[in-house]
């Protein structure tokens, strides 16, 4: 007759040691507070060239103007250096003193690239906006996106003058 005895290990109710408490005076991590913590810089920015029928590539400043009654998109361009970092952050900026006439959500599309025709962004266009990203892609040389007023009461409508640190930008090597 052979017998064995096990026994089991005994059961504790100490922490793991990755949530023991620092009790050893060890310093702690060196972490920056969120609210300290710096704005990201880029040291890319490019401004989109108005494309239309009859004026294919016109460069800022030029006149954006949005509403219901129109029927087309307002199309720009963004040529983009082959050397790009990304990823290309599609930006806005509206700053006080703009001259910003109305006020309306926006509906941002691609006109090329993989998401073409797609929706890639929606964002308000009012005067006093800081920079804000729509939507950030990877980079390709040429970035085209329509401008179209969603869906509203009839006669919304928003207009600035592009250009000068005002209206749409596209970052990138951030």
């Amino acid at each position: 007759l052979l017998t064995t005895t096990t026994t089991a290990a005994p059961t504790t109710s100490a922490s793991p040691n990755h949530l023991k408490a620092n009790t050893q005076n060890r310093p702690l991590p060196n972490i920056t507070p969120p609210h300290i913590l710096k704005e990201r810089t880029c040291s890319g920015e490019q401004y989109p060239q108005l494309r239309t029928p009859t004026q294919p590539d016109q460069p800022p400043p030029y006149p954006i103007s949005l509403s219901t009654t129109q029927s087309a998109q307002v199309q720009l361009g963004f040529t983009i250096p082959s050397d790009a970092i990304g990823p290309c952050s599609l930006m806005l900026s509206l700053p006080d003193g703009c001259s910003v006439t109305g006020g309306a959500q926006i509906n941002v599309y691609a006109l090329d690239g993989p998401a073409a025709g797609d929706l890639v962004g929606t964002t308000i266009f009012s005067e006093g906006m800081t920079k804000v990203t729509i939507n950030s892609f990877a980079c390709r040389e040429q970035m085209c996106f329509g401008l179209e007023v969603a869906s509203a009461a009839d006669g919304t409508r928003v207009e600035f003058v592009e250009g000068g640190g005002v209206g749409l930008s596209m970052t990138y090597d951030c």
